[in-house]
């Protein structure tokens, strides 16, 4: 007798010989599992993300701000690229951004998908650190529960960034906005593990990461702000006998954003100067006040789509609710610490310096709110209702960017350029107002009359034509003078006008 007989050869085992709940559950048994869920969510993340950031790259025009970029990254060594910058960027920084652009241009070239392809790598990389942040939080403040709940939330988070419609609408744009906030999140990432490691490590890239994000953006400022309010919370929970909190250090954090701080002390001067010559040319003139309700309303228009920001109102609420009685409370105090704290340096800057309240300076305060609402997201222990918030997120967000990029447009600066080639000669010079925008047409302009461009401030030259820019933010004198010599219009283009003597 065959002892084998009635057995099933393994090649002969098939999904379809299974019971079908076997298989159903062997589909979604990485679902409920919370790691899996988590890189699954994070895969996602990074293929959309990176989809969204790459796609059509130079579908629009260069702006000014990009060509600005240009113009010192293009220059054939490290020492013209930073001296260029002194000379055309607006001051409140260091050239951090047009150093890292200009070894990028010597190995990929100067076209503009290419320059625009480094924010766009930056920006996918932005995702990955987003999750790895979030989950450090959790790790970091919130013991087990917390530790799981900022896994899965930073799954949540990095989903939801990769596809904002602003935030990729920054990563698509070759500017140093990208590499602003992956220095951010680096920052807060050693930041955090600062909490409750005493390794060189931590504080070192605490320092490192504060002297570049500072050096890129005199922004970042506002985050600083932020972890200051968390820090000085977290040493009031302290004296208050808080087990949590007297469980993390507050001296090792501080101490790694003050030796930060120091590192940039022999470039202050440069900054300083750079930043007086630009507030006495009018370079922040063109801020304008905002309502005063500025601070929730820069948070809606970031959400996009209504039911999207309704979404994650919830999520922040219910992370609130599940996590406020236990060690999670910490990492949603961090978050909320992370998210607010930017905007509201944002405002007080505002009413005691100057109006400072533009969304591009508050970009990390959205990644703040990203974070909040993927730790609630990620509170949530039912793998359905997990799975029906990522179905959710993905229809909705991924309606609001794809019709943003659809309807986005930028300067018509190329068509302009032709149309003021063809109404000169060779040797002609062409006038540009506002002066800010020479460098962008320059970049379509051929290198033999690059060099004839010109800015024009109030007086008039001797360029036979005009390229009329920046109706919004200019004087309304200087607006009167340039109609005045140039009152022919040839004309009317996507937010530049050609004219003519």
């Amino acid at each position: 007798m065959n002892q084998n007989a009635g057995l099933t050869s393994p090649e002969r085992i098939t999904a379809a010989s299974l019971p079908r709940r076997t298989v159903w559950e062997a589909w979604l048994s990485p679902w409920y599992s919370s790691r899996p869920f988590a890189f699954t969510l994070l895969a996602i993340a990074v293929i959309v993300g990176a989809y969204y950031r790459f796609h059509q790259l130079d579908r629009w025009d260069m702006n000014g701000d990009e060509a600005v970029a240009w113009a010192a990254a293009t220059k054939p060594s490290l020492h013209k690229a930073a001296e260029t910058f002194w000379k055309v960027e607006y001051g409140g920084k260091l050239p951090v951004y047009d150093i890292v652009l200009h070894i990028w241009v010597r190995l990929f070239g100067d076209s503009l998908f290419a320059m625009r392809a480094m924010s766009a790598a930056l920006g996918t990389l932005a995702v990955v650190l987003l999750f790895a942040a979030v989950r450090e939080v959790g790790r970091s403040l919130g013991g087990p529960e917390g530790a799981e709940a900022g896994e899965v939330g930073g799954g949540f988070a990095a989903l939801i960034c990769a596809l904002n419609l602003k935030i990729v609408l920054s990563d698509r744009t070759a500017r140093e906005f990208p590499l602003l906030i992956v220095a951010e999140l680096l920052q807060i990432i050693f930041f955090v593990r600062a909490h409750r490691r005493t390794a060189f490590l931590e504080l070192a890239g605490i320092a490192v990461c504060t002297a570049i994000m500072l050096a890129d953006n005199y922004c970042s400022t506002f985050l600083l702000f932020g972890e200051a309010l968390w820090l000085g919370g977290l040493l009031l929970a302290r004296w208050a006998g808080s087990p949590q909190a007297l469980a993390l250090s507050v001296f090792r954090p501080g101490l790694g954003v003050a030796a930060g701080v120091v590192l940039l002390v022999p470039f202050v001067p440069l900054a300083v100067e750079s930043s007086r010559r630009a507030v006495q040319a009018g370079a922040v003139d063109w801020i304008r006040l905002r309502p005063i309700s500025w601070p929730y309303d820069v948070f809606r228009h970031a959400a996009g789509e209504h039911l999207l920001l309704e979404l994650l109102e919830f999520s922040i609420l219910f992370g609130l609710f599940r996590q406020w009685r236990s060690a999670g409370r910490l990492v949603w105090a961090f978050l909320a610490a992370w998210m607010l704290g930017p905007v509201l340096a944002a405002f007080l800057a505002t009413y005691l310096i100057h109006p400072m309240e533009l969304p591009r300076y508050v970009l990390i305060a959205f990644l703040g709110m990203f974070a909040l609402a993927g730790f609630g997201a990620g509170s949530v222990r039912s793998t359905a209702v997990r799975i029906l918030l990522a179905a959710l997120i993905i229809f909705v967000s991924q309606r609001a960017v794809g019709r943003g990029l659809e309807i986005f447009e930028g300067t018509s600066w190329r068509e302009a350029t032709e149309l003021a080639v063809e109404r000169t000669a060779a040797r002609d010079p062409i006038a540009v107002f506002l002066p800010y925008n020479v460098e962008v047409v320059r970049f379509y302009l051929p290198p033999a009359r690059r060099m004839a461009v010109v800015g024009m401030d109030t007086a008039c030259g001797a360029a036979p034509v005009l390229l009329l820019s920046d109706r919004k933010i200019a004087r309304p004198e200087q607006i009167a003078a340039a109609e005045a010599c140039y009152p022919r219009v040839v004309a009317k283009l996507r937010e530049v006008e050609v004219r003519a003597r």
